[in-house]
């Protein structure tokens, strides 16, 4: 039985390139991962090819407990749902900050698959990470990092 997620109906599957290439395959394999700095030690998001703290352009992967804050919000209308229904089918887009991170907080832009409503989701509040597999076959050893809420 294959789970069903809030997450937008056709919504396509990230670009791979090499400096993001480890965070789909670890969460496929469900971790959570982010670089980090091996220059100062930064974890950071998105994935890119230079520190923002100190310029190394010198930099690995580092695996995090894969639970964080809600730090903000917002419901999306899914249109593809929505169409023939009275009422919209919504999806949320959410900023979690990741905990056990170094230097500045983490914050990455994911989805809480399991806020079906509105009153669901608070600022603040607790969620835990969730692997939700790429659509495209060519792809199937990558999954996108998304959370739950922590109950």
């Amino acid at each position: 039985m294959v789970e069903e997620v809030n997450r937008p109906v056709g919504m396509p599957d990230p670009v791979v390139a090499p400096v993001n290439e480890q965070l789909w395959r670890a969460a496929a394999a469900g971790r959570l991962e982010v670089q980090r700095c091996t220059g100062c030690g930064a974890h950071r998001y998105p994935p890119t090819d230079g520190c923002y703290r100190c310029t190394s352009r010198e930099w690995g992967w580092s695996a995090l407990p894969g639970t964080g804050t809600v730090y903000s919000y917002i419901w999306v209308p899914d249109r593809a749902r929505s169409a023939g229904r009275d009422e919209p089918v919504l999806y949320n887009v959410a900023v979690v900050t990741l905990d056990a991170t170094q230097g500045d907080p983490v914050r990455i832009l994911s989805n809480v698959i399991d806020a079906w409503q509105q009153h669901d989701l608070q600022v603040g509040q607790r969620v835990t990470f969730a692997s939700v597999p790429f659509t495209a076959a060519e792809a199937a050893e990558m999954a996108l990092p998304c959370f739950r809420i922590l109950r």
